[in-house]
């Protein structure tokens, strides 16, 4: 008994049908690989598997190197930062009677270790005078005024404060 041929009409558009959807989906998947390949190699065209994995290798190691210069680069900001005079402390007083503006000031400029300086300058109708004390861990070897003191602990506390400001 042969088939009509309205049966076998349908027969061949459902394989067409068919086909047509593997096809589409073959194409997905090979640009799919495409597109591993071009993300994992770039857009180099080696004439082997064993030259594509000499040159991954080489373009590894240039990468390994860099990124070993860029740590000690780094490190070596990291550790100049930590130096620098990066925390400042500012209060500025009255300390005569007969003046009528706080002219006078004490200034801490310290690093990250509390090291540094506290300069204080007294304003007088007839002179100024400029002091100059060391600061080694936040303390002075020499007797610090109280707002001496003051401008330390501003200091101290100067690079805490924009940090966590930035943060927020």
């Amino acid at each position: 008994m042969a088939l009509p041929i309205a049966d076998l009409l349908y027969a061949a558009i459902g394989l067409a049908i068919i086909s047509l959807i593997f096809g589409i989906w073959g194409l997905q998947a090979a640009a799919n690989v495409r597109r591993r390949y071009l993300r994992t190699f770039g857009d180099e065209k080696p004439e082997n598997v064993e030259q594509l994995i000499a040159n991954l290798h080489e373009r590894v190691d240039e990468a390994v190197d860099r990124f070993d210069t860029f740590s000690t680069r780094l490190d070596s900001l990291d550790w100049k930062a930590a130096q620098s005079l990066n925390r400042i402390g500012l209060v500025r007083f009255n300390p005569f009677m007969d003046t009528g503006a706080d002219l006078s000031f004490s200034a801490a400029l310290l690093n990250d270790n509390g090291d540094g300086m506290v300069l204080t300058s007294l304003w007088g109708r007839d002179e100024v005078r400029l002091y100059a004390k060391p600061v080694d861990k936040h303390e002075s070897r020499y007797v610090l005024s109280q707002e001496e003191k003051q401008a330390i602990d501003m200091a101290k506390n100067a690079r805490i404060a924009s940090k966590s400001a930035s943060k927020a």
